[in-house]
């Protein structure tokens, strides 16, 4: 009970260390674990999975981080090597989806972004890693941002202006398997990005501190897991992200490092879990608006997801 107690602990403090200096930007998959599980047979179609989080937050920049919905679909379109093989080959496909609102409407919820994210990769997965190697293409659009930030304000300083973010190339990404540890089993990934093309296309507003030199980005997640039942675990993750420039003219002088942490209560069932997790997040540029704006929040993040040996 006292390392249980111990491992909850710990986890707050990371928490309450990410609300400092967390950040996220335009990456729905940033609460998703990509490695496949190896105890598949060889074939077409050998897995399918998904899963969705809603998320209410509290804090940020205009409030432009009020309401996060994300949806997650991977599937294994081919596995080339049976399970009992030493060195395992597999292929996945994935679609993240995020959506943003604030609350400036008659109903409190005025949709402004969507974010999309695709990836196919080449896994190859041995009993000590795995590591992956594909393409990934990432983007942000406007809603309903022709009416402005808020649309009780005639004269909303956002009027008419809008911005699309594309970020595309090709990724690397390896991970490590479970480790039993005194706090709980522990995951890791890390991954770099370079990006073929990367375009901030802003209309109605001054092009300042864009992202059209943006030129790549390291990531790092982990997680722990303490079980205190056979169906019940205490979940704490983080997640970080490291983009680089080749230069950031007009752009904040905030240092543009991205990351999430969550404490999370997880119920698993037979064949999915549901996490209930306080969240802590910070954005080095909102990308609902077209100017620099960093953005600090807090928020509680409701998760239906796949058992906790296949994701996250």
């Amino acid at each position: 009970m006292r390392s249980r107690f111990s491992a909850v602990a710990a986890t707050a403090a990371v928490l309450i260390c990410t609300v400092t200096c967390a950040r996220a930007q335009i990456r729905p998959s940033r609460t998703w674990e990509s490695s496949p599980q190896r105890g598949m047979r060889s074939g077409v179609m050998t897995s399918l999975m998904g899963g969705g989080e809603f998320q209410r937050s509290f804090g940020s920049a205009f409030d432009e981080q009020a309401w996060q919905f994300r949806t997650h679909v991977q599937a294994e379109p081919y596995r080339f090597s049976d399970t009992g093989r030493s060195v395992i080959w597999t292929t996945t496909i994935e679609a993240h989806q995020e959506m943003t609102a604030n609350p400036y409407n008659d109903i409190s919820f005025n949709p402004r972004t969507m974010r999309w994210e695709e990836f196919f990769w080449l896994h190859m997965i041995t009993d000590d890693f795995s590591a992956r190697v594909g393409f990934v293409h990432r983007c942000k659009h406007d809603i309903d941002n022709l009416s402005g930030a808020d649309e009780d304000n005639p004269i909303s300083p956002l009027l008419a202006e809008q911005r699309t973010l594309i970020l595309t190339g090709p990724t690397l990404a390896a991970s490590i398997p479970s480790q039993s540890t005194r706090l709980g089993t522990v995951t890791a990934s890390a991954g770099v990005e370079w990006f073929l093309n990367s375009s901030d296309n802003r209309r109605g507003g001054p092009a300042v501190g864009s992202w059209d030199h943006m030129k790549g980005a390291a990531w790092l997640r982990a997680q722990c897991i303490t079980r205190i039942g056979s169906d019940v675990a205490i979940l704490t993750s983080a997640f970080a992200s490291l983009p680089w420039f080749e230069a950031r003219p007009g752009a904040s002088p905030d240092v543009p490092f991205e990351a999430r942490g969550e404490l999370a209560l997880s119920l698993t069932g037979a064949t999915a879990r549901l996490d209930v997790a306080l969240v802590a997040e910070r954005s080095f540029d909102e990308p609902a608006l077209t100017y620099p704006a960093a953005s600090s929040y807090v928020g509680l993040c409701v998760r239906f997801m796949p058992q906790l040996s296949a994701t996250e």
